[in-house]
């Protein structure tokens, strides 16, 4: 299927989103599948559904994508291709997990924070309300998205997400898009999954600085060096060189004492 820019803005919005995704993430294979009226993208640490629901019939067949893999690609006029792919990129194990991911994670998160339109400091407000940490190549994907709703995992549902999902990383971000069109008939959701890792600020070392007096390769050159000797240990020495000198070992102890016997 062809998908024009203005003849069907939205899709083509999530289309464009995925497609940065698969390209940034080249060494690794997305897995890309319909599910009737959804399309389910994975690759790497990024995830994203495209949500088709109307009431109309007509739009309803139109936006049926059924339980294939697909493959993306680009136009040179611009259009997006999508087209259905021979088999699954993925074995049947990690397809589960996948599934499982999306549908756990659906109705585990919890709305924490909505961007408003034309809010030049939406990602800073993002980063202070979520304490997730938004790398330069999420920002962009962001601006694509808009002005989304953030979602969390609800942190009361952590272990339950654990245990139900699998190995994937509770602490995701969703950013969340909605339009509306036919007077409400078709409503049309983009979710896309950014797996958030640690806050590389808060794990980073304290560089210390230090100094190191560089070595002559000519030995003979230490002569030259300057060595501040440290006076208080030299004269430690001296005082206990002195006691020991003055020290008078009784004969008797000389002639019985035995060291392997003390």
């Amino acid at each position: 299927m062809l998908i024009k820019k203005d003849e069907e803005p939205f899709f083509y919005k999530f289309l464009s989103i995925a497609k940065e995704i698969i390209g940034k993430n080249k060494t690794y294979t997305p897995v890309f599948y319909g599910d009737d009226e959804k399309l389910y993208l994975v690759c790497n640490n990024y995830a994203a559904v495209y949500d088709f629901q109307s009431n109309l019939l007509l739009d309803d067949e139109l936006r049926e994508f059924g339980k294939i893999p697909y493959e993306l690609s680009q136009l040179p006029n611009g259009d997006m291709k999508l087209a259905k792919a021979e088999h699954f990129s993925c074995q049947e194990s990690y397809l589960i997990a996948v599934r499982n991911f999306f549908k756990h994670a659906g109705y585990m998160s919890k709305k924490v924070f909505s961007v408003d339109k034309g809010d030049p400091y939406k990602i800073p407000k993002i980063v202070e309300v979520t304490q997730r940490w938004i790398s330069e190549e999420d920002n962009k994907i962001l601006d694509k998205i808009g002005f989304p709703d953030i979602y969390m995992l609800d942190a009361k549902r952590v272990d339950e997400f654990i245990t139900l999902a699998g190995d994937w990383n509770p602490y995701y971000l969703a950013a969340c898009d909605q339009t509306e069109l036919n007077g409400g008939q078709t409503t049309i959701t983009m979710t896309v999954y950014f797996n958030i890792k640690e806050d590389p600020k808060k794990s980073a070392c304290d560089q210390q600085k230090i100094e190191l007096v560089q070595q002559p390769t000519n030995y003979d050159e230490f002569e030259d060096m300057d060595v501040e000797e440290p006076e208080d240990d030299y004269q430690e020495e001296k005082q206990l060189d002195a006691l020991l000198e003055d020290t008078v070992v009784p004969e008797e102890l000389e002639d019985d004492f035995d060291p392997m016997l003390a």
